[in-house]
């Protein structure tokens, strides 16, 4: 079977920088990419890099560059299906609910729409399983030291391995934009 390559526009977040450009995924999609175990990198194509106390301003241009994905924080992605196909997103086939959470790293905050088999289970959720990278809906990141750095996103991947802090929020939280 033949697979499907295609690129992905995607805007990175380390603790330091943001990296905007293309992802080359196949079949399973950015989730699949950036969840596969046998590989400890990603390549970002056409990558242009910002300090995240200055996320508009080029710090540098390059052809490509490679991101370790432990030191990913986030990655958003301009439509929900470029995360990847919804059975492997949601983790299966089986009837999911969806929960507002809100999530909290040494450098930023999400907020967003999360997709759970059953009763919310933060312990579950953070620790059991094999995948590092949550699927956010409807997302926002916002930067804690850097309040200028506030991202919304139809999709958007959280390492779990950075999150602190993980709660599900009855309603929105209505944080104020700066």
């Amino acid at each position: 079977m033949a697979l499907t390559n295609r690129l992905v526009a995607v805007d990175v977040y380390t603790a330091s920088y943001r990296v905007v450009g293309k992802v080359q995924v196949g079949n399973t999609g950015l989730v699949g990419l950036l969840n596969d175990e046998t590989t400890s990198y990603m390549r970002v194509h056409e990558a242009t890099l910002a300090r995240l106390h200055m996320p508009t301003k080029l710090a540098a241009r390059y052809e490509f560059v490679e991101l370790t994905k432990r030191g990913i924080h986030a990655v958003c992605v301009p439509t929900r299906e470029d995360l990847g196909p919804l059975a492997l997103v949601r983790g299966g086939f089986s009837r999911t609910l969806q929960y507002h959470v809100v999530a909290v790293s040494q450098v930023f905050e999400f907020e967003g729409l999360f997709n759970w088999t059953g009763h919310f289970d933060p312990a579950a959720i953070l620790v059991k399983g094999t995948s590092d990278f949550l699927a956010f809906y409807d997302g926002v990141l916002q930067a804690v030291l850097f309040p200028n750095l506030r991202v919304e996103a139809p999709g958007m991947l959280v390492n779990r391995r950075k999150i602190d802090i993980f709660v599900h929020a009855k309603e929105p939280t209505g944080r104020r934009t700066t």
